[in-house]
Formats: C-alpha cells, sequence, structure tokens
C-alpha cells in the first residue's frame, strides 16, 4: 500500500463516508423523479411561461435581441429549472413511495400519459388566462358584498 495512495484515499474515504456510498447505491427514487420531471409535461408548461417572460421582457425593453433572449434561456432560466427540480426531489420523495413513483413513470410512458404530457403546457396557458379572469370577477363580487 505503500506505493499506492489512490488506493489509500479510496479506502479512507469508504471508511469516512460508507453512508453516502450507501445512499448513492440505494436510493434509485431520485433517479425516478427526475426522468417524471423529464415526461410529464412541466418541460412544455416551463416553455410556456418562458414564452411570457419574452413577452413581458419584448414590451418592457424591446432592445433586447432574440439572440440574447434565446442565450438567457439557455443560460440562466433553463439553469434556474433545472435547480428547482432538484429542489423539488425531497418533496415527491416525502409524499410518494418509490413504487407510486415508478407507476407514475409509467403512466407517463403509455399512450395517454404521453398525451396528457404533450397538452399539459396548453392547459396550463388556458388554466392561468381563465384563472386571472375569475380572480377579477371574484374580487369585484367580494367588493360588491362587502359594500
Amino acid at each position: 500500500m505503500k506505493n499506492r495512495p489512490c488506493l489509500k484515499l479510496f479506502l479512507l474515504s469508504v471508511l469516512l463516508f460508507p453512508g453516502f456510498i450507501l445512499r448513492a447505491q440505494t436510493d434509485p427514487i431520485e433517479a425516478d423523479i427526475i426522468k417524471m420531471q423529464q415526461i410529464n409535461g412541466s418541460h412544455g408548461t416551463n416553455d410556456a411561461i418562458f414564452g411570457q417572460i419574452v413577452a413581458q421582457l419584448k414590451a418592457s425593453k424591446p432592445e433586447v435581441t432574440d439572440e440574447k433572449l434565446a442565450a438567457l434561456k439557455k443560460e440562466l432560466f433553463d439553469v434556474e429549472v433545472a435547480e428547482l427540480n432538484k429542489m423539488l426531489v425531497p418533496v415527491y420523495k416525502k409524499l410518494f413511495t418509490p413504487e407510486e413513483v415508478k407507476a407514475i413513470v409509467a403512466f407517463y410512458e403509455s399512450p395517454i400519459g404521453k398525451k396528457l404530457a404533450e397538452q399539459t403546457p396548453k392547459v396550463s396557458v388556458e388554466s392561468m388566462q381563465l384563472t386571472q379572469q375569475w380572480v377579477m370577477g371574484l374580487f369585484a363580487k367580494i367588493q360588491a358584498y362587502l359594500n
């Protein structure tokens, strides 16, 4: 072992960090959750959200070029969405068993699951628009009720 510093370092890490190594080998639910996030339609919803951001930016900063917006999406927005997805993994782990996550992935890989994932962004955009209208109407009714 005298001439093998890499082997010493490896053995030391195994002794000092067994929980980390064991966790990395025994926690496949995280990979399944990431896969679920990739196939559940949220990517399209995120694209719709970015489209709304672009519309607002173009209205307030018309000098921003399409090239700059494309770079913004790749270098900032997509990175932040990936970070958010990582932050959401513990939420899914808390609420779903590994078997349930596998079943959800299997659903999204089925024909109807793929259709739902494909249509989810459209549903989200239209739902947001309808909800905004509904809230404005509700607010007017609340004000009338309180007067």
